[in-house]
């Protein structure tokens, strides 16, 4: 049951961390501020990162209790597993090289307007206005 937990874990759950990650990093979101366009660029790493991070351990843990069990079944599906890692690994690498921003560490803009000056406030010194 745990070999079996592990396999489909991998099969399962690190292409769908893998495109929600990749969904959301090439995603255009609306947001308002600074902050919340950090928060979300966060949220896309962690899933990235997990699924890049699950994409190693699973098949590896998997093979190591298969080889425990010596259960042969179990090895193959891992070994295989194995190939599929690197296959992952190959295809994130390929959308990476492709994209002009960064898969991991990039953090959209915000939708914040700048602040619009109508007025001039002069300073001491006669520096603050155009003019004087």
């Amino acid at each position: 049951m745990t070999r079996a937990a592990v396999f489909f874990g991998w099969l399962y759950g690190v292409p769908f961390l893998l495109v929600v990650g990749l969904l959301r990093r090439m995603s255009s979101p609306h947001l308002p501020t600074s902050a919340a366009a950090e928060a979300f660029g966060a949220t896309t790493d962690r899933f990235l990162v997990a699924a890049l991070v699950l994409n190693l351990v699973l098949p590896v843990a998997g093979l190591v209790l298969a080889r425990s069990a010596r259960d042969g079944y179990w090895i193959r599906h891992f070994v295989g597993a194995l190939v599929g890692m690197v296959s992952i690994y190959l295809v994130v690498s390929i959308a990476a090289g492709a994209t002009t921003a960064p898969l991991i560490g990039d953090v959209p803009t915000d939708q914040e307007p700048a602040p619009r000056v109508t007025q001039c406030i002069p300073r001491s010194g006669g520096t603050g206005c155009p003019g004087g």
